[in-house]
């Protein structure tokens, strides 16, 4: 399989994407690091920030020369991830809308294009929003992740329930009424009421989306240390079930649909980009440890965004890093995993033909979800499985099943 430096010399030879396929940009600045976070993040000041953007409209401009006529139509979606990225200045994220529009395309008949920023309270103000806006932007993510101060001084976080307020004040004046809230549950010392308010005062601000989150300490963060050192002892498993049940309760009294096990949505208002990523679908990563996946190929932007900005300014040209050819009965498999965490499910007969795959694997598919239907962990139409609610909870041991 060629790979994807040989992709420069032959750009034929990539694949063309999905209809629906997005772009993912990764801006890694914070204003300081969360105890729970593993992404890739850093501070940085202003200079260096502008500096970062330039970078990642020069990769675009490069990488286009490998896509432009790998490409159906516009993206169906962009997502500025991070890190913070509302850290960065708006004119600098117009700059790079503007650089897509120019060099990928954009137009598109039917749904507009969805185009998230991820943003943290007391990181947004009206004007800045408003150039989002004014550029494209027409979703937030806020990540507010808890409102009482005690937990949030854990997380390492800074915000106050004001800033979600102002927040939210500043989106709705932009114009962007699409507006997400995460949450976690699980934190050491929080309590079931405590979870319960924070659903309660998530829900006064009229959100569109949630999205609610299981704590886990990750290899690398300060809170996998203080765990291993036994500064922090780790939410009781018993408690955790009740808070996501309790959320899924208090949800759906109040018109979410849970349409993914982590990810509740008003009708219509189900975060495109995420759904994308469940379909397998394909996308195109820009900026410092930022992913792509096309086809059976997958890779990454090495996670270095001083190198990155460095290799830009002297005209280098940026090489992937993790490149990854996937088998056709591996990619096959992630498409069922990740199906089977929305609760549309996943199609069988379609995983097979879109790989490839030929009647005993199908059929193999087919035995083991009559096997969990009947042991009652999944719906099975003879075509489509699902999981059933009371699975959620244990869908990684029911997903393992399908790697066999």
């Amino acid at each position: 399989m060629m790979n994807i430096r040989e992709w420069r010399q032959e750009p034929s030879a990539a694949p063309r994407l999905k209809a629906d396929w997005g772009v993912y940009v990764h801006v890694p600045f914070c204003r300081s690091k969360c105890a729970y976070c593993d992404f890739y993040s850093h501070p940085a000041d202003s200079e260096f920030r502008m500096a970062y953007a330039n970078a990642v409209i020069g990769q675009m401009e490069r990488e286009a020369d490998q896509w432009r006529r790998r490409l159906p139509s516009g993206p169906a979606t962009v997502f500025f991830g991070g890190g913070t990225p509302t850290l960065l200045p708006a004119a600098a994220g117009a700059r790079i809308l503007d650089t897509l529009r120019r060099c990928y395309g954009w137009e598109r008949s039917g749904v507009p294009m969805e185009i998230t920023i991820e943003a943290n309270p007391g990181t947004v103000d009206e004007r800045e929003l408003a150039v989002w806006a004014e550029a494209g932007c027409n979703r937030l993510s806020l990540g507010v992740q808890a409102f009482q101060p005690r937990l949030l001084t854990f997380l390492g976080r800074c915000q106050r329930l004001h800033d979600v307020t102002e927040a939210f004040a500043a989106a709705r004046k932009a114009g962007i009424d699409n507006i997400s809230i995460d949450l976690i549950y699980g934190i050491p010392g929080q309590s079931l009421d405590d979870w319960r308010l924070s659903l309660e005062l998530a829900l006064n601000f009229s959100p569109a989306h949630l999205s609610l989150y299981n704590l886990k300490a990750e290899q690398g963060t300060p809170l996998a240390e203080w765990m291993m050192r036994g500064l922090a002892e780790p939410c009781v498993e018993d408690l955790e079930v009740e808070m996501y049940e309790a959320a899924q309760q208090t949800l759906q009294s109040a018109g979410f649909l849970q349409y993914e096990l982590s990810n509740f949505a008003l009708p219509g208002r189900e975060c495109r980009h995420n759904q994308n990523y469940w379909r397998r679908g394909d996308y195109l990563g820009f900026g410092s440890g930022a992913v792509s996946a096309a086809g059976l190929r997958r890779w990454s932007w090495p996670a270095d965004s001083g190198a990155f900005v460095l290799s830009f300014e002297k005209g280098e040209d940026i090489q992937p890093v993790e490149e990854e050819g996937l088998s056709p009965e591996v990619a096959a498999q992630e498409a069922i995993i990740l199906g089977l965490r929305t609760t549309a499910g996943v199609n069988l007969s379609l995983v097979a033909g879109e790989y490839g795959l030929g009647d005993a694997t199908l059929e193999k598919w087919h035995r083991l979800s009559a096997e969990l239907s009947r042991q009652g962990w999944i719906h099975y139409d003879g075509t489509n499985i699902s999981l059933v609610s009371r699975a959620y909870l244990i869908a990684n041991e029911i997903m393992a099943r399908y790697l066999d």
